[in-house]
Order: structure tokens, then C-alpha cells, then sequence
């Protein structure tokens, strides 16, 4: 049994030839194409692919633009809350602070200290800027050294000589007698060194104040040498040496013008005042209203170191307040250093006077008159 075949396109080898000639020949080939519509064609496509890539350069710029401004955005952000968190650490310390200093105050450390009312008024402006109340050291020592030579009215008794000057003296005995707290103050000492304040604005006691230094320092000075006396060897030598004697019984009018500046009424009003709310219950010594600079340094001495009640405030004052109380007693002890000091400086003149006259009369001395020389 024979198997047919499928029934296939038979084309002649003449034609297929024939067609593949016809292909390959140009002028055939593109004798039936428009160039222009080629043309167009490819127009276009440059056209489509400059569009298309012009989109592309702007998605990519845009998309550089975009990532830019996000970036730029992200830094603003990272530097707005660093600006915070600074603000916010300035705030915390802010706060740790005040509680410090809070915490300090309410342990007491910024307390003042218990005498700071007192202290603060002014307990070392021993004068406060105003003049001497009463009668001061220096015009006692002035009025003394006028009656010596026999100057005005308290030279009177001076120039009359003898009688007339033992009769001022016990004229003045009599007449202060009691003045000052003592039964003849015009030969006792202690009218001036144990007064705390003496209130020589009180005429008596100024009185008899000047009459203890007179009988100290010169209670019998002679006679002033008169004009016509001055021309003679005599009333010449007369002068110079009462002149010596003067000059060394100065130097103990010296001493008892500081004492009696340190103890006569100062300050006015204002340190009265403050006298009178700084001395406690126990201070031992009466405050009037003149006080002196001496009284001034006894009440801060007796607000403190013989006050018990200070000795038990000191445990409870902060460590600030017990270096304020150190720092004003220090001040206070350079003042009375200084104090001192113009004492020791008087004293040494009265020791150098004394030297001087212990060597009169000795061979090579100046102590007698220069014309008995």
C-alpha cells in the first residue's frame, strides 16, 4: 500500500530567479519609495529623542534639586534642635544653680550674722565725719600749755604768780569736788584713764580735767618774762630756759591729749545711737547719748567675747557668717593696733624727754642757762 504525499506549491526555479535579481538590483529597489516620507521619518525620530532626552536631563536635575532641598531641609532640622537641646542644657543649669544657691540659703549659709544689725550701722566710723561733742584732748593740752606761759584768762593766776596760783589750785580742789564720780577728780588720774566716756561737753568735768593736767604736767609755772626783762642776760636767759622746759613738758601733754581724745564724746547722734542697741543687758558701763570712740571698741569687745549668748551663736552661724565675725574683728583690732600705736609714739617722746633731763647739770650738758655758762 503506497502512502500519498501532501500536495505542495510547486514554483519554478525561472521565477524564483527572477525575484531575487529584481531585489537585488537599486534602481529597482527603491524605485517604488518617497524620500521625503523617509525623511519625515527619521526627522522625527531625532526630534523624539532630543524630547525625550531633554525629559531625562530634567527628571535627573529636578530629581538632584529635590534630594538638595531634602538635604537642606535635614541640616536645618539637625540645627534647630541642636539649638534646643543647647537651650534646653542652659535651662537645666540654669535651674541647677538657683537650687544650689537655694539649698545653700536654707542651710544657713547667706544668714547674717547675730550682731550684723549692729555691725553693719557703722561701729568703726568712730566720728562719722562730724566734730568733737565737748571738749577734746588737744584743746585741754592747748588751754594747759596757754596757762603756762600765761596767756589769756586761764594765764591770769600766771602772771600774778605765788599766792595767786595756790589759791587757783585749791579754788578748783573745792569747787569740783565729786564731779566725775570722785571725791577730788582734779588730783586723780583715774577721772581720765578709767572714764569709758568722758563727757567734757559737761563744763565741771571739763574743768577738772584741765585742772588734773595742769597739776601734772606744770602746776607752778613762773612768771612770764616781761618785755623790758627780755633785754636783759637775764630775762634772756630766763626765756631759753623756760623754753627747754616747755618743750619737754610737752611731750607729756602729748600723752594726755591722746588719752583724752580716744575717751571725750565723738561721733554725734549716730554712734550714740548705735551704742545704745549694741550694748546688751550685762554691758557694765552706763550709755548716754555721747559716746566715745573709746566706749565704741568696749561695747563690740563686750557684744562678743564676754557675751556668752555670742559664744553660743557662733556654733550656729554658717561658715560665711563666722568669716564675716573674723574679718570685723580683725578690722577692729587694726584700729585699736593703731590706737596703740599713737600711744607708743607719745610714750616714746616722754621716755626720750626723760633721758634728756636725767643728763642736766653733767658735764658737757645744756641743762643750765646759757648765759650762767
Amino acid at each position: 500500500m503506497t502512502r500519498s504525499r501532501p500536495n505542495t506549491l510547486k514554483i519554478p526555479a525561472a521565477m524564483v530567479a527572477a525575484s531575487m535579481i529584481a531585489i537585488a538590483t537599486p534602481s529597482h529597489a527603491f524605485g517604488g519609495c518617497s524620500c521625503a516620507g523617509v525623511q519625515n521619518i527619521v526627522r522625527t525620530a531625532r526630534i523624539n529623542i532630543n524630547n525625550h532626552t531633554t525629559e531625562v536631563g530634567n527628571y535627573i536635575v529636578d530629581n538632584i534639586l529635590r534630594g538638595v532641598a531634602q538635604l537642606s531641609a535635614y541640616s536645618k532640622r539637625e540645627t534647630e534642635a541642636a539649638k534646643r537641646i543647647a537651650e534646653g542644657q542652659d535651662q537645666n543649669a540654669v535651674l541647677r544653680e538657683r537650687q544650689k544657691i537655694r539649698a545653700a540659703a536654707e542651710g544657713g549659709r547667706y544668714d547674717p550674722a547675730v550682731s550684723a544689725c549692729i555691725d553693719l550701722s557703722g561701729v568703726l566710723n568712730f566720728g562719722g565725719g562730724q566734730t568733737s561733742q565737748g571738749v577734746g584732748g588737744i584743746d585741754i593740752a592747748n588751754l594747759s600749755r596757754n596757762r603756762s606761759y600765761g596767756n589769756g584768762a586761764a594765764g591770769e593766776p600766771v602772771r600774778l604768780g605765788g599766792l595767786a596760783l595756790a589759791q587757783e589750785i585749791r579754788v578748783d580742789r573745792d569747787r569740783l569736788r565729786n564731779v566725775g564720780g570722785f571725791a577730788d577728780p582734779t588730783s586723780d588720774v583715774r577721772l581720765l584713764t578709767e572714764a569709758i566716756t568722758l563727757d567734757t561737753s559737761d563744763q565741771e568735768i571739763a574743768q577738772a580735767y584741765a585742772r588734773m593736767v595742769n597739776n601734772i604736767v606744770d602746776p607752778l609755772p613762773p612768771k612770764p618774762v616781761t618785755t623790758s626783762e627780755a633785754e636783759t642776760p637775764t630775762g634772756l636767759a630766763r626765756i631759753a630756759a623756760r623754753q627747754i622746759d616747755a618743750t619737754r613738758r610737752s611731750a607729756a601733754h602729748a600723752v594726755f591729749s591722746h588719752l583724752g581724745d580716744i575717751a571725750t564724746p565723738t561721733g554725734g547722734s549716730e554712734l550714740a545711737e548705735w551704742a545704745q542697741r549694741a550694748a546688751g543687758p550685762a554691758y557694765p558701763y552706763q550709755v548716754g547719748d555721747k559716746v566715745s570712740s573709746l566706749q565704741a571698741v568696749d561695747i563690740f569687745v563686750h557684744s562678743r567675747f564676754a557675751n556668752p549668748d555670742w559664744h553660743q551663736s557662733i556654733a550656729a552661724m554658717s561658715p560665711d557668717a563666722v568669716m564675716r565675725e573674723l574679718l570685723l574683728t580683725q578690722a577692729l583690732n587694726l584700729h585699736v593696733n593703731w590706737m596703740r600705736f599713737g600711744l607708743e609714739r607719745r610714750v616714746a617722746a616722754v621716755e626720750a624727754a626723760q633721758l634728756a633731763s636725767s643728763v642736766d647739770g653733767t658735764e658737757g650738758a645744756g641743762g643750765a642757762s646759757p648765759i650762767a655758762n
